[in-house]
């Protein structure tokens, strides 16, 4: 049925986290995150994070089943979760997962072990520097399982964002302070996680003695950095280039800028489009909005000026390779596409490591360097070398070549990846090596590709905020809301549990 088979796909969520397998126990490595990838059978298909696992439904049995060797038709899998209800996906806590343990050759079942629809980081930004409790500001990393629903921690290892199952709501607290204590709450209402943009977080403010909506801070699930890459040096407006930082939210999609600079990317929901504007901190002036209403009849084409776009085609952010942008071209006086500038979460580093030494191709071993962009996608290059990592879209295959850059996909391994993979270590499948003995290419399971670098700017979120007059962090068409319609949780009202 097309119809039912589309119901549940809406249904679904985009990824959804293992959780619970002890380190140690056989078949840990089921842990994780995984994506979803398509379907199967009429129920989605997740696949985990940087291997060829996934977690897919086998109707024979009414199993959703964790699978090693990816998606085929077979019962064989290394863990399971019988269900009876006709689930439209995984992610239910009440499911029992059974775990292949080869001492009782069997799958035996482990109640620890429970599926969530959870991302790893969710990103608080928004609250403004100088307002009480702004240090709620910044990244906050999947730590826990309570509830039947996660629970995340500051980097800082300060603060955590839990559930409350007694008030349905999401709360910011200081760890270690009584369970009735919070900085800031959100009704839960019907998402499963607090990384969702539509919720509203409220505030204790001392000053006015209660809690108090703040409609700019949002919690979202977003790249905490994402570079422009690829717009030559000495062509106009090669500036674009570099990282940039999430920093807030405007019409209802997280907004970057890049440090030291008033660079802004953001998204325009006027046209559908992410717009990078090398002055994107600077408001339009009353001369610039009045010029473009004279010229253009638009009183407000002023804000959409930008040294370069891209349509946004539903994309949650403008860090994806598939994205083309137009830049503008002051001698022929309109934006040109090009093709080689890419705004990508791709890291500026990566590690190659596992080929034994004393097998053939050992020499793809070591470290690379982001080095520009190539049919679409990064690439990089080892220090010292003309071996590059390199994307073949006609196979949807990352290749490792010691020639360099090619138009072929001759090359000494490679390794399949989904076609919206960012860098080589989002890989879906072992890498395979060339073996003159053997005349083709033979897998090696101990080839891992890595990052070695986070976010090379090292500045912290809560560092930059997007001022007052210029961030909208309300999504499209959403009319104010009256502070007198909003509930306080009973466990809040505690008057002097509600800061640092």
């Amino acid at each position: 049925d097309v119809t039912n088979m589309t119901d549940q796909k809406l249904c679904a969520p985009s990824m959804l986290r293992i959780f619970g397998r002890s380190t140690g126990r056989e078949n840990s490595d089921i842990v994780g995150e995984y994506i979803q990838i398509g379907a199967a059978h009429g129920r989605p298909v997740y696949r985990q994070q940087g291997s060829t696992t996934v977690i897919r439904y086998w109707p024979p049995q009414k199993r959703w089943v964790i699978d090693r060797e990816g998606l085929r038709e077979s019962d064989v899998c290394v863990a399971f979760a019988a269900e009876s209800l006709d689930l439209p996906h995984p992610a239910y806590p009440h499911l029992i997962w059974s775990v292949w343990e080869t001492t009782a050759q069997a799958h035996v079942s482990d109640t620890q072990v429970i599926a969530i629809s959870a991302p790893g980081c969710v990103t608080i930004v928004g609250r403004d520097e100088g307002r009480e409790n702004n240090f709620v500001n910044g990244q906050y990393s999947f730590s826990t399982v309570c509830h039947g629903r996660p629970t995340y921690f500051h980097s800082r290892g300060d603060l955590c964002i839990r559930y409350v199952k007694e008030e349905h709501c999401w709360i910011i607290a200081v760890l270690g302070q009584d369970s009735s204590c919070c900085i800031a709450y959100a009704e839960a209402c019907t998402f499963e996680h607090p990384g969702h943009i539509e919720l509203d977080w409220v505030f204790w403010e001392p000053v006015h003695g209660r809690f108090c909506l703040d409609p700019r801070t949002r919690a979202v699930v977003a790249p905490t950095t994402v570079r422009v890459i690829g717009r030559p040096l000495q062509a106009e407006n090669a500036r674009i280039n570099g990282s940039y930082i999430l920093a807030g939210i405007m019409e209802g999609r997280p907004a970057y800028v890049q440090p030291g600079t008033r660079n802004l990317i953001r998204y325009s929901c006027r046209t559908d489009r992410w717009l990078l504007d090398p002055d994107g901190l600077m408001e339009p002036s009353l001369a610039s909005r009045l010029y473009y209403w004279i010229f253009r009849g638009d009183l407000n084409a002023a804000g959409e000026r930008c040294a370069a776009f891209s349509d946004a085609g539903g994309s949650a952010h403008p860090g994806m390779s598939k994205l083309e942008w137009f830049v503008w071209e002051s001698r022929c006086s309109r934006f040109l596409l090009d093709p080689q500038v890419r705004c990508t979460t791709a890291p500026l580093s990566i590690q190659v490591a596992g080929r034994a030494f004393s097998r053939e191709n050992q020499f793809m071993n070591g470290e690379y360097l982001l080095a520009g962009t190539d049919l679409g996608r990064v690439f990089y290059q080892k220090l010292g070398t003309h071996t590059v990592i390199r994307f073949w879209p006609q196979r949807s295959r990352w290749l490792i070549d010691g020639m360099g850059l090619q138009r072929t996909d001759a090359c000494s391994a490679f390794a399949d990846c989904l076609p919206d993979s960012e860098f080589p270590g989002d890989v879906c499948s072992v890498w395979y090596v060339y073996e003159s003995t053997r005349g083709c290419h033979f897998s090696d399971a101990a080839i891992a590709v890595f990052p070695t670098s986070g976010d090379d700017t090292m500045i912290q979120l809560d560092d930059f905020t997007i001022s007052n007059s210029m961030c909208s962090s309300r999504l499209p068409d959403e009319a104010p809301k009256d502070l007198s319609t909003i509930r306080m949780p009973s466990i809040l009202r505690q008057h002097g549990h509600y800061g640092a």
